[in-house]
């Protein structure tokens, strides 16, 4: 059978600190070949103003009993501390901001900009496994019950915060989300702002409830669908029976068997982890089931018109969200028809200072934005947080 190769230049493999990255997933869930214009419909389910009729998009109960918690790490002044060796109270009186990685990536990937953004202003940052991710899957001591999708992501994130206590004036001030993490983030504010149930935790008031961030910052999420090539490397990972012998095995099986470039090959090979127990061999860090159909839910999210829900239609000032798009120069999906859809809601009004919808381009970086220019994010992110209403 002959396979049509995984393009290096397609999927923009990418070199950091670390190594080889996942761009080549992250940029493919950023890209489009569909462009949602403000009040276009989604697919499947409407996002409607909430002025109107509410932004809950969710029926789902709270209940810190029935849903999983989260894995996280924590950032202070700079510093790593992990889940395991942090008291909550020791964290202090700090602002939070949350950061939310992409598809089959994990807290890990962000701990860079969260290191610098801390160190350059009083704030501390917390850093999510999503669920199905690192140490937010079904193998680790939490279940995530069907369906897979952002709304489920977000009250992930709900349960979380109120287990750490981190309601009323102790809410996120800020959230960041880089690619599929910039989608749950954009969802997140969007239930929050439209006083959705699954925040409440068993009460009403403000102080019981997580309020809503005062900036959202979205790194190179492209509206629209998933771009076709990320559907290719799933379908080809899920393909391989598992246990896998060895890292060199899969690296070589996806290059020869598949025309997987080597990069994106080695990454994979990079998200195994030994299996548990007395079988032999390797297993897949991340759920592939929970991110074939994270990628399926692309489609349900009007982007383009939940940013305007969030932005335009005022609540009162103290509960006002800023949204701020950071767009990748190098990232081609970036298209004429997309811009000009972003740039026709209304709060956007050519980047104004005072808009609650702010556009920034780093004209060197890749898909990868914190990876290829970090300095640049990271000054973008704290003069705003500095700046914040």
């Amino acid at each position: 059978m002959i396979r049509r190769p995984i393009q290096k230049s397609l999927l923009h493999i990418g070199e950091g600190n670390r190594g080889v990255h996942a761009s080549y997933l992250q940029t493919s869930l950023s890209t489009s070949s569909v462009a949602l214009s403000p009040r276009a419909p989604t697919p499947r389910r409407q996002h409607a103003p909430y002025a109107s009729v509410g932004l809950a998009g969710s029926t789902r109960a709270f209940s810190a009993q029935s849903q999983p918690k989260l894995a996280y790490e924590w950032i202070v002044d700079g510093k790593l501390i992990p889940q395991s060796k942090v008291d909550v109270e020791e964290v202090g009186d700090k602002e939070v901001i949350l950061f939310l990685h992409g598809l089959l990536g994990n807290a890990k990937n962000l701990r860079t900009p969260a290191k610098k953004l801390t160190e350059q202003i009083p704030i501390n940052a917390l850093l999510l496994d999503v669920r199905g991710h690192a140490n937010s899957t079904n193998s680790s001591s939490s279940k995530f019950a069907p369906p897979h999708d952002f709304q489920a992501c977000v009250s992930d994130i709900f349960n979380t915060l109120h287990t750490l206590g981190f309601v009323g004036d102790r809410s996120p001030t800020a959230v960041c989300g880089h690619s599929l993490g910039g989608r749950i983030a954009l969802e997140y504010v969007h239930r929050l702002c439209g006083r959705d149930d699954d925040n409440r935790g068993g009460g009403g008031d403000d102080a019981t409830t997580i309020q809503p961030p005062k900036q959202i910052w979205i790194l190179d999420s492209v509206p629209g669908q998933a771009h076709p090539s990320v559907h290719n490397v799933l379908n080809t990972i899920s393909s391989l029976s598992l246990p896998i012998s060895s890292k060199n095995w899969l690296t070589k099986t996806l290059i020869e068997e598949h025309g997987m470039d080597k990069g994106v090959a080695m990454w994979m090979a990079s998200n195994l982890k030994q299996c548990v127990g007395k079988e032999k061999g390797f297993e897949w860090i991340f759920d592939l089931e929970i991110a074939n159909e994270l990628v399926d839910n692309f489609t349900d999210q009007d982007f383009v018109q939940m940013i305007q829900d969030v932005t335009t239609i005022a609540p009162p000032p103290s509960k006002q969200s800023t949204i701020h798009l950071v767009k990748a120069g190098k990232n081609k999906e970036w298209t004429p028809q997309i811009n000009s859809n972003l740039q026709s809601i209304p709060s956007y009004q050519n980047n104004a200072p005072e808009s609650t919808f702010q556009m920034h381009t780093l004209e060197k970086a890749g898909h990868w934005v914190h990876v290829d220019d970090c300095e640049g994010l990271v000054s973008l992110m704290a003069d705003g947080l500095r700046r914040r209403r």
